[in-house]
């Protein structure tokens, strides 16, 4: 196994770039997946995410593919105009599952593939397709991409593989988790036969397979670790805890950490600006990634968090894949991940470039099944921790509180002093209608809006002071019996 990258003889250019990089030594997935990619066999890379497999399928493509000088791309491309010929279609095609992934992707070939005239294509979507159709029609030697949109520019004709040599599905199996397993399908159906397919995973699912078989030709396996698990230099815990003190559990280990960058992950998007707003009170600064921002807006949110502009960074997991930060220094999970695999992913932000790192999990009772499937997942248990210090009776108290609050206004059980009963729909019958009950802020009954019109039938037992509020209506008119 190589030591160096010189043992590799790539093209000068080439070599060039990874010196300016710093780059000396591969990564364990690249010098298993380096070799076998320049002889040209189909492969199955499976590496955890951070261990640099962008580098280990882009090394070996650019080493193989033949650059062809071309103008300076069109500001003006119109699709009328266009010719476009063998030449200046792709020889390889990324996909990518995640907007940020793929623009991490592009971005490296970029860099690495500067000095030998790669010109690189990115396209997803969530923004504007006509830059990215004008850059297409300029031609390109790598497009790196998500599954909806290529698959729209390939059913359109903005996008050729008639030319394509190198076909790459990077984190396979978190595409096929999204969905986009039909979008993946019918993309490689396009694509010629001859085409050398690369695909990398962290996993190995039964649709990964499957789809190794399909269109993969006697492909080599290159894995980099036995199992999935942690990282050795992340230092990964359970911090079991009520839900009611999730929140204050979560800024006491801020407050004890003190990390100069942290990211928290959250089970939706809601509670990423809940969390991010409970931050911003605690004066933490603070930027939230969650699919209701707009695609320019992520980029800008983690583009202030990666210079460092900003100190927290919360999300939900959109974020756990293709988020290339190497200077994180806490990962907390405020939600335990709903699929097991996106723990390793989840704390894998931490701990990369050889750094150190700590991630922290805060579980409730209705997680048992959860931290169940993480820690078979990972075959082994994960540490509990209780903070010392930290009144976790407080959560007892305030639960027992909610439960006084609960029977002083009536749930889960008949009507309280007082009241009178809601029937099994929790509403009350006014004048042959319907009526929703209303919360009284300082009686705690529920009461009938003084906006409806219509009166109790005779003989009613609620309170007097709302019929006397309607009995000149009934004067001018019978609109009760209208009801």
């Amino acid at each position: 196994m190589s030591k160096d990258f010189k043992d590799f003889q790539f093209k000068q250019p080439i070599q060039q770039a990874l010196d300016e990089a710093g780059y000396d030594t591969p990564t364990p997935i690249q010098a298993g997946a380096i070799p076998p990619l320049l002889q040209g066999s189909d492969l199955i890379g499976i590496a955890e995410t951070g261990t640099g497999k962008t580098l280990a399928f882009l090394l070996p493509i650019f080493q193989r593919m033949t650059i062809n000088p071309r103008p300076a791309a069109s500001d003006t491309g119109d699709s009328e105009e266009r010719e476009t010929g063998d030449t200046d279609n792709p020889q390889a095609l990324v996909i990518c599952p995640t907007r940020e992934l793929a623009i991490q992707v592009a971005g490296e070939s970029e860099r690495f593939g500067k000095h030998l005239g790669v010109r690189t294509v990115l396209a997803y979507g969530g923004t504007s397709s006509n830059y990215q159709k004008r850059e297409l029609a300029a031609g390109c030697d790598v497009v790196v991409g998500t599954p909806g949109r290529l698959l729209d520019f390939l059913s359109s004709a903005w996008l050729s593989v008639r030319s394509l040599r190198f076909m790459v599905l990077d984190e396979a199996d978190r595409m096929l988790d999204m969905g986009f397993v039909d979008d993946v399908d019918a993309i490689l159906r396009r694509t010629p036969m001859s085409r050398q397919t690369i695909l990398f995973s962290a996993t190995v699912p039964t649709a990964v397979r499957e789809l190794s078989g399909r269109y993969m030709f006697h492909p080599e396996t290159v894995e980099t670790h036995t199992g999935t698990r942690v990282t050795d230099n992340v230092d990964h815990s359970f911090y079991p805890v009520a839900r009611s003190q999730k929140e204050q559990l979560l800024l006491e280990i801020l407050h004890r950490e003190d990390p100069a960058k942290f990211l928290v992950f959250t089970a939706t998007r809601e509670a990423t600006s809940e969390v991010g707003l409970l931050l911003r009170r605690h004066r933490y600064e603070v930027i939230s990634l969650s699919s209701l921002l707009s695609q320019a807006n992520r980029e800008r949110a983690l583009g202030v968090f990666r210079r460092g502009e900003c100190r927290a960074l919360v999300a939900t997991d959109v974020a756990a894949r293709g988020l290339d930060i190497t200077d994180i220094d806490l990962v907390i999970n405020f939600d335990a991940p709903t699929l097991a695999e996106d723990y390793v992913h989840r704390i894998g932000r931490t701990g990369r470039a050889e750094r150190t790192g700590k991630a922290v999990t805060l579980i409730t009772e209705l997680d048992g099944r959860r931290v169940a499937e993480i820690e078979r997942m990972l075959g082994e248990p994960v540490p509990r921790v209780e903070l010392e210090g930290f009144d976790y009776r407080a959560a007892s108290r305030s639960r027992d509180r909610g439960r006084e609050r609960d029977r002083g206004r009536g749930r889960g059980r008949g009507p309280g002093r007082g009241q009178r009963s809601a029937g099994t729909d929790g509403r009350r019958r006014s004048g042959g209608r319907d009526v929703a009950p209303q919360r009284d802020k300082a009686a705690s009954v529920p009461v009938v809006a003084d906006r409806v019109e219509t009166a109790s039938p005779s003989g009613s037992d609620d309170a007097s002071a709302p019929r006397r509020r309607r009995r000149p209506r009934r004067r001018g008119g019978n609109r009760g019996s209208d009801s």
